[in-house]
């Protein structure tokens, strides 16, 4: 029986899950009964990768590392090195000891005429943000700025490179 501490990706609450069937993919509802967000967790790979079941399950954006993609889902998705004790939304695996476990934070949002936009934060205590800056296209971001991504934008997490991948 796995047991794994995850964070909802839509409140994001702490969550304390049970995987007694030892089941590769297991679908729950946040027990916030403020949020009640459906959720598929992943166990079979090793590491939780969590994402909020929504009608139209069209994937906003992306996030490219080499041959890995990270899907975004629309609300906040937070980034981190994956460890035991994460609580990221989308665990990155990698070997980057300047990657914080809890990094940057994306959220996606719909505006009125349907589209989407992502809007980048770093939410590191202030003073790490310090030791090595978030960066976006070689700017650094600073814990108060609030970066509306754009199509093609290298996103520099820690020593770790990602291209953020507009979806159409």
């Amino acid at each position: 029986m796995e047991k794994k501490r995850v964070k909802c990706p839509n409140c994001g609450g702490i969550l304390e899950v049970t995987n007694p069937k030892n089941e590769e993919v297991l679908l729950i509802k946040c027990p916030n009964p403020e949020c009640n967000a459906k959720i598929r967790l992943r166990f079979d790979t090793g590491e939780t990768q969590m994402s909020k079941l929504s009608a139209d399950m069209t994937c906003p954006g992306k996030l490219l590392l080499g041959s890995q993609e990270y899907a975004l889902q629309e609300g906040k998705n937070t980034l981190g090195r994956a460890t035991k004790s994460t609580t990221a939304t989308l665990p990155i695996e990698t070997d980057d000891r300047s990657m914080s476990r809890l990094h940057v934070e994306i959220e996606v949002v719909r505006l009125k005429n349907g589209r989407m936009k992502a809007l980048l934060r770093d939410i590191r205590e202030p003073e790490k943000t310090a030791q090595k800056p978030t960066l976006v296209e070689g700017e650094a971001l600073y814990p108060t700025d609030c970066i509306c991504l754009t199509h093609g934008d290298i996103i520099t997490i820690g020593d770790t490179e990602f291209r953020f991948v507009q979806e159409t």
